[in-house]
């Protein structure tokens, strides 16, 4: 399960703006984990969050929280066209796929139990 830091730094890949063997810059780092807590704050107030403030990401929701945290920093960073299109696309699409996996998480687990 990722830490917020390994989520920012996966959002930051995402945008073009960390490479292998690289290191965010300071000022860039500390947008995205402000970006991190925003969208944190986003799913709790919807129901979504499922982990703790600051805590570990599910895994089988982390690729749509770096896809949320991309996306809310797209537009402040010179991200080339395609890429631009693909980090908005996955975006929008991030809250519905978490939207499904958590509900599809406590339905499933509901238990009926008969008096």
């Amino acid at each position: 399960m990722p830490t917020s830091a390994e989520v920012r730094n996966r959002a930051a890949k995402k945008l073009g703006l960390l490479g292998t063997g690289q290191t965010l810059q300071s000022n860039i780092s500390a947008d995205l984990d402000d970006a991190v807590t925003e969208v944190y704050a986003e799913l709790q107030a919807l129901g979504l969050a499922t982990w703790a403030s600051g805590g570990t990401v599910p895994n089988e929701l982390a690729h749509s929280v770096v896809s949320l945290v991309a996306g809310a920093r797209v537009d402040d960073y010179a991200v080339p066209n395609d890429k631009y299109q693909r980090v908005k696309s996955d975006a929008l699409q991030a809250e519905n796929r978490i939207r499904s996996l958590v509900t599809n998480n406590k339905v499933g687990t509901t238990k009926i139990q008969n008096y």
